[in-house]
Order: structure tokens, then C-alpha cells, then sequence
């Protein structure tokens, strides 16, 4: 059958709005409630979807301009402002931070800043919806298309661009609010969740008001035929695409859920066009969906083929705890501590089609002319990395072909600047993720000495302070660092104590050991093991005493380096370390920078911590505040 077939003729970009009361045959009563602004069919389009868009644009609105303040305006400056000022900020980071745990289902709440605003979205659209009345016409007089239906498929049509813009890792938004697609996905669930709720009651209530006047039967054989068919079509997969994208689905199968519902969203769209058949401006949000969504879908393949370029090869080595480290080496590419990259390996079959995300464990280099290294730490666990992982023990050191999309995500460089004391915390396979901010730290410091002799450095552009963390000359930049890593596994305590003191023998300065304080704390078999000896391959940790602080020695291939901190038994009280470090910081008159990379639990400690160190802001702390940046564990 012909496409066009399904589609009613003449097909128009934007359906007709002719209407006159004699040509429907109307009373003066009928004709003067029908046109009225709740119940006029021929305006639906402009009375809920464009306030429906209306509604998201300024709610985006709202974090352009902060986005723009905060980044634009206020700069690299450690502004604090009147005491106001303070206050409002902290009442922000404790709305953004404060959530909330279900141990039954091992799961963290979004933030209440974040319930909120979807709270004021769920009004939004039940008030929209809900409160016109009427909800079905009292006779068949006034058309097939029953008000409740109407109005819920204008909205409905509306959420869709906005499902789109956040549903890709370049993004728009992105772009404009600084809040990265990891992050988006929140609003992409929550916006999809709203598409499909509306579609749902703009489905039912044509079901209801025919089966009420009993012609049901025949809007679904002869009337309605598009409209019904490919409307059920259309819900099927968008309930597939709804439910199916859940983690406990996801996580199943990465690439199979990645496969299902790019050819559920291609089906969907289809069908979906054909179901709203130019009907008045409803292609137009077509048009508007494409136009947001085509560019950010194009751009990083873009970047990857003329940018990256089609021939990298990443080289993969095995570590002693049982990390692979993956190197792709001289990337024309700056990037930030926290962020990732999407790698596509080309070599393993069906693993082709898709890219997995991995968190950089390293900084771009610091010389003008000298290319950088990308550096990832994966611990393996099924699908890809376990492909990965069989690979470098056949094949250890091997090169395969890989290419980059990236970087994504990453912290806030200036909060990272602004910050007098930072809190950098992480477990498990988190343990990459912190190589970069101590290496940072130390690079800095190092920067720092330079100058202080009259030996400036060749690299302190603009562009690598912002990208590379080097720092502009009128800037103090962070005054200490405290790294907290908790790990059940011994190998893992050996590889990151001796891979942080080849970090810092690198940057070795007269300083730098008073400013840092590295501490592992050691749960499980580790915990268990601590009172032994340690000794794996070439690496020895000689000082590890249980509450000890004294500096670790580490000696690795016969040279010795120290790292600055002590080794503790059990799990870190993240709650007392924040406060410890808050009213540090309170004393001192100082800002509080935390970032955490680790399980949900972890996650949730610390975020409910740095919100109650906001709360005591707003109580009457001399804090120069505490901001939290938190990295999902699984993209470590």
C-alpha cells in the first residue's frame, strides 16, 4: 500500500482551521460553547501545546541564566558576596543535594530541588489537563474528537522535541545550561513518562466516548481507520520504549536494549507522523524535533571522523588488581578531571555497532606541542569488558582499532578552582577516577613553585586553564587536598597507593606533602588482610599501619616514593568527614569543594552531608560554602 494512502488528501504541512457554526449546523448556544477558548477544536493546538512548550522553555529558561551568572558573569573570581548572597547559594546546593535512600530497593531519590520541579511539572500538566471541563461532549453534535483526548495529544505532542533534546550526548541544553547528558537522562525519563501518561488519556477517552454512543465499531472499520490503527501501533512501541529503557532491563544487555530501542524510536515516529496526519500545526513539532535532534546526532560522528580521526588504536594492559588500562595515545583533545568518552571498538563483532562509556584516568598534556594520552582504568564485568578482558590475556599488550567520541561530562572546573579545600572521594573501581584530581592538584602546586622562583611555565594559556587545569596567575587555587578511597580488594589498595606515588614523584615540591592526605580505607577481605605484609609482583607497601599518620612508602621497581596519609580499617564515616572538613573550612573562612565517584550509598551519604553543611550556612556558618559534584559509579 502506498504511504500516501494512509495519509488524507490533499497532504498539507499544517491542516485547515475553516470553521463556521452553520456548516456543523449548530444552535447560537451550541456555537457560542464550542468556540469557547477550553472547547474550540481548531485552536487545541495553540491553547495546550504551545503553553506546554512554553512551560519547558522556561523552566530551561530558568538554568540558562543561572548557568550564564554563575559561569559568564562571576568567572574564575572567588566571589562570595554579602551574607545574602551566601544564603541563597546554599539554600540552591541544599534543594540540589538533599535526597533521599530506599535500602529495599537500593536506590537514591532525586534531589528535593529536583522533586520539586517535577512536582510543579506534574501539576502543571494534571491541572492543564484535568481541570477544563467538559471532559466528552454531551452529543455526537460536536465531532468524534471528545475535549479530554483533544487536549492530551496537544500536550503529549508537545513533550516530544523536549524527549528528544535530552535523549542525545551532545546536546542543546547541554550547551546552554553546562548540564551534561549523564545528568539529562533524568529529565529525558521524566518527560517520557509525561508523553506517554498524556498519550494514555488521549487514548482512552475516544474509547470511552464511542463505546458510550455506540459507534465504535464503526470509527475503527470505515471513519477513523488511520487514526485508530496507527495509534495503537504507535503506543505499543512507545510503551516498549517507556518501560523497556527501566536499568533492570537495561542492565540485562546493553547492546540489546540499545539495538531494540533505536528500531522502536525509527517505528514509532513513523507511525506516529502518519497518526497525526497534518492535522492543524502537528507536523510542525515533527519539524521541531528533527531540527533539535538531527545536529547533536550528527555532530560527534563529525567530530570522531575529521577530528579523532577513523585509525586510532588503543592499546590494552593488564594491571596487577586486575584492571585493564587502556591507552590511546596522541588524541588532539583537551578534557577535564571527571569526564568520559564513548569508545566504539571496531574488531569485536557485534560490539561494533554500539560505544561504551569510560571514565579518563588521566590529564591532557601540559607542553604546546606534545599530543595527550588518554588513559582508562575498566574493571571487567560481562559483554564488552569481558570481550576486552579475555582479549589482553590472549593478547596482552595488543593494539585494536577504536574510535573516540568525547569528552562528555566532567566537574565544574570553576567550583574546582574556587575551591580553598577539597574532599575527593571514591570506592571500589573508582580508584582511576581520583588519579586525575591529585595529579591536578600537584600540577598546580608545581605551577605554583615555579612561579614563586621566576620559572613560568610555556602552558599557561587560556585554553588549558580552563581545559587542562592550569591556573591563571591572579588565582590562589586549591589549598589542600584529601583523597578518601574504599576498597575491599587488596590488590586494588597495592595498585592505587603505588600508582598515586609514581604520580607524585613527578610533581615532587617542598610543599605538596603538607597539602595532601591520601587515605584507604580498607573493608572486607581487605580489612581482614591489613595486618599482613602485602607484596604483589614488583610493588611492596612497607608503612601500612592501621591508624597510623605516618606517610605510606611505597617502593615500586626498586625506587621508593611517598604518599602523604594512612590507612584505616573499615568504612569512612563520610558524614563526620564532611563535617570535619566544613567546619575546617568554617574556621578558616574557607570554600569546600567535594566530589564523589562511588556506589549508591556512598552517594547518598555524602550528599545529604554536604546538604546539612549547607543548612548550617543558612544557620549562621562562616563557611565560604560547600559545593558537591557526584559521579554516577557506573560510569567510572
Amino acid at each position: 500500500m502506498d504511504g500516501a494512502s494512509w495519509l488524507t488528501a490533499p497532504v498539507q504541512l499544517t491542516g485547515s482551521r475553516d470553521f463556521t457554526c452553520d456548516g456543523f449546523g449548530f444552535t447560537s448556544e451550541q456555537c457560542d460553547f464550542y468556540q469557547q477558548r477550553w472547547h474550540f477544536w481548531y485552536i487545541a493546538d495553540y491553547v495546550f501545546a504551545l503553553p506546554t512548550i512554553a512551560f519547558f522553555m522556561t523552566t530551561l529558561g530558568i538554568f540558562i541564566i543561572g548557568h550564564f551568572i554563575s559561569s559568564h558573569m562571576l568567572g574564575y573570581r572567588k566571589f562570595r558576596g554579602p551574607p545574602i548572597w551566601q544564603k541563597l547559594i546554599a539554600v540552591t546546593r541544599y534543594l540540589s543535594y538533599r535526597g533521599f535512600y530506599v535500602k529495599a530497593l537500593r536506590w537514591n531519590s532525586a534531589p528535593i530541588g529536583l522533586l520539586l520541579l517535577g512536582a510543579t511539572g506534574a501539576v502543571y500538566f494534571f491541572c492543564m489537563d484535568l481541570i477544563p471541563q467538559p471532559y466528552y461532549w454531551p452529543s455526537l453534535d460536536f465531532g468524534g474528537s471528545p475535549p479530554l483526548g483533544t487536549r492530551s495529544g496537544w500536550m503529549a505532542l508537545a513533550c516530544m522535541p523536549f524527549v528528544f533534546a535530552t535523549a542525545t550526548k551532545t546536546s542543546w541544553i547541554t550547551l546552554l545550561t553546562g548540564v551534561s547528558h549523564e545528568k539529562l537522562q533524568l529529565f529525558h525519563r521524566w518527560t517520557s513518562y509525561a508523553f506517554f501518561l498524556l498519550a494514555l488519556m488521549h487514548t482512552f477517552p475516544f474509547i470511552v466516548y464511542h463505546i458510550r454512543f455506540h459507534d465504535m465499531v464503526m470509527e475503527v472499520t470505515m471513519n477513523s481507520t488511520i487514526f485508530y490503527w496507527t495509534g495503537i501501533v504507535a503506543l505499543i512501541f512507545q510503551a516498549w520504549l517507556t518501560f523497556a529503557s527501566h536499568s533492570v532491563i537495561r542492565n540485562l544487555g546493553y547492546e540489546f536494549f540499545k539495538a531494540t530501542h533505536l528500531f522502536a524510536v525509527v517505528i514509532f515516529m513513523i507511525v506516529f507522523f502518519w497518526h497525526c496526519d497534518y492535522t492543524l500545526t502537528s507536523w510542525h513539532y515533527f519539524i521541531a524535533t528533527a531540527a533539535v535532534y538531527v545536529p547533536c546526532l550528527v555532530y560527534p560522528w563529525l567530530r570522531t571522523c575529521f577530528e579523532y580521526g577513523l585509525t586510532q588504536k588503543a592499546y590494552i594492559h593488564m594491571e596487577d588488581n586486575g584492571f585493564m588500562r587502556i591507552i590511546i595515545p596522541s588524541v588532539n583533545m583537551k578534557w577535564k578531571p571527571g569526564q568520559h568518552c564513548f569508545l566504539r571498538f571496531t574488531s569485536f563483532g557485534f560490539q561494533a555497532f554500539s560505544s561504551h562509556p569510560f571514565t579518563i584516568c588521566s590529564l591532557p598534556s601540559t607542553q604546546p606541542n606534545e599530543k595527550s594520552e588518554l588513559v582508562f582504568y575498566i574493571r571487567h564485568q560481562h559483554g564488552l569488558t569481558k570481550k576486552l578482558y579475555n582479549h589482553v590475556l590472549k593478547y596482552p599488550g595488543a593494539s585494536v582499532p577504536v574510535h573516540v567520541d568525547g569528552p562528555y561530562g566532567g566537574i565544574n572546573m570553576q567550583k574546582y578552582i574556587q575551591g580553598d579545600r577539597l574532599l575527593v572521594v571514591a570506592g571500589g573501581s573508582g580508584a582511576g577516577w581520583i588519579l586525575p584530581f591529585i595529579e591536578l592538584f600537584h600540577r598546580w602546586k608545581s605551577i605554583a613553585a615555579d612561579e614563586e622562583h621566576g620559572r613560568g611555565t610555556e602552558t599557561e594559556d587560556k585554553e588549558t586553564q580552563s581545559n587542562g587545569g592550569h591556573r591563571e596567575r591572579s588565582l590562589s587555587g586549591p589549598l589542600s587536598l584529601r583523597v578518601i578511597l574504599a576498597t575491599r580488594d587488596t590488590s586494588t589498595r597495592t595498585w592505587f597507593l603505588r600508582t598515586v606515588g609514581e604520580l607524585l614523584s613527578k610533581y615532587s615540591t617542598p610543599h605538596s606533602s603538607l597539602d595532601t592526605d591520601v587515605q584507604v580505607y580498607l573493608t572486607g577481605e581487605a580489612e581482614r588482610d591489613a595486618h599482613m605484609p602485602k607484596t604483589l609482583d614488583n610493588a611492596t607497601i612497607l608503612g601500612a599501619s592501621a591508624s597510623s599518620s605516618e606517610n605510606i612508602d611505597v617502593e615500586v621497581k626498586g625506587k621508593q616514593a611517598t604518599v602523604p596519609g594512612n590507612e584505616l580499617r573499615g568504612r569512612p564515616e563520610l558524614p563526620m568527614i564532611v563535617h570535619e572538613e566544613g567546619m575546617r573550612a568554617a574556621e578558616a573562612g574557607q570554600s569546600l569543594s567535594v566530589f564523589v565517584c562511588g556506589p549508591p550509598t556512598m552517594q547518598n551519604d555524602a550528599r545529604n552531608s554536604v546538604a546539612e553543611e549547607n543548612l548550617n550556612i543558612l544557620k549562621g556558618s562562616k563557611s565560604g560554602g560547600v559545593y558537591l559534584h557526584l559521579e554516577h559509579f557506573s560510569w567510572a
